[in-house]
């Protein structure tokens, strides 16, 4: 069973060819005012779209009989799931005055009813309204919290993120490595080929990082041309390890120009998180690292 619907200012407009006719809702009854109440309640306040979803088909679970709820956005990178996926499948594009919502699936180990799929419907109807505002407060967060030029996350989510990793590594006793990262001669650089020119360095700086990151591994731009790297559950060995995979993975020439090319190189501090230190000494012991790898001749590991 397949259901198209599209909502738009919480109306929505739907035909099910998998049940026949449509024999009108004039014998369906409403959810009433009770259900539709506990079901704003339920998800009143909430600004994450994973909770917001859960919590719809907890409360749409207690209604009628449904397995499983898949919800999509490709637009914004979403693919959340909960319960267990059944063949009969009920399926609603979402539209709150022509903004596109994401998609969502529900799924059924039993052939949907008319009934359930008007009750789909009309809590579906309230449940639009809060995903477009997850959806615009992860996009205003998305803005507030990464760097718009390279895709990494900025110094406002590094002051938010580091305190947290480090209590969490003292509390629970596992290993946390930073590495401190810049581009060597970078102004000579921009002085070369232009701050344009320069941009385009950072961005396939901060590719080439991303590349040999794990899911779990924080990537940040630290300041104009340097970028910090916070590695949960790494030991100084495994970051140092992680280091030469970068640097590795940039050399090469990048074109910067149809008849320009730069072959950037790095300069890495690595530290590892010490039992007890706060994460303003583990900023600074990465900070004397990368200095020593300046210091050094530059192009190093310290």
């Amino acid at each position: 069973m397949k259901k198209v619907a599209s909502i738009k200012s919480a109306n929505i407009a739907a035909k099910n060819p998998a049940i026949g006719p449509n024999t009108g809702q004039d014998n369906l009854l409403r959810l009433t005012e009770g259900s539709l109440l506990q079901l704003h309640q339920r998800l009143q306040g909430m600004l994450d779209t994973g909770t917001l979803i859960n919590r719809f088909f907890g409360w749409l679970s207690e209604q009628q009989l449904v397995d499983g709820i898949e919800y999509i956005h490709p637009d914004e990178n979403l693919a959340l799931s909960a319960g267990t996926k059944k063949h009969h499948k009920a399926h609603y594009v979402l539209r709150l005055e022509q903004h596109y919502l994401g998609e969502i699936t529900i799924t059924s180990q039993k052939r949907f009813i008319e009934q359930d799929l008007f009750t789909q419907e009309q809590s579906i109807g309230v449940l639009v309204h809060y995903l477009k505002n997850a959806i615009a407060h992860q996009a205003l967060e998305k803005v507030a919290f990464h760097d718009s030029l390279t895709g990494v996350m900025n110094r406002t989510a590094l002051d938010e993120l580091l305190p947290k990793e480090t209590k969490r590594a003292q509390r629970y006793g596992y290993n946390l490595s930073v590495l401190m990262i810049d581009i060597d001669h970078f102004k000579s650089i921009n002085d070369c080929i232009g701050h344009m020119g320069g941009d385009v360095i950072l961005q396939q700086v901060s590719q080439a990082i991303k590349s040999q990151l794990r899911n779990s591994d924080l990537p940040f731009r630290y300041g104009g041309d340097e970028f910090l790297l916070i590695l949960p559950n790494t030991h100084l060995e495994g970051a140092h390890q992680a280091a030469n995979q970068i640097m590795v993975s940039l050399n090469k020439a990048i074109s910067v120009a149809s008849d320009q090319t730069i072959s950037p190189k790095l300069s890495i501090g690595v530290a590892s998180y010490q039992h007890g230190e706060s994460h303003e000494e583990l900023i600074h012991r990465v900070d004397i690292a990368l200095y020593d790898a300046k210091n050094n001749g530059r192009n190093c590991i310290v």
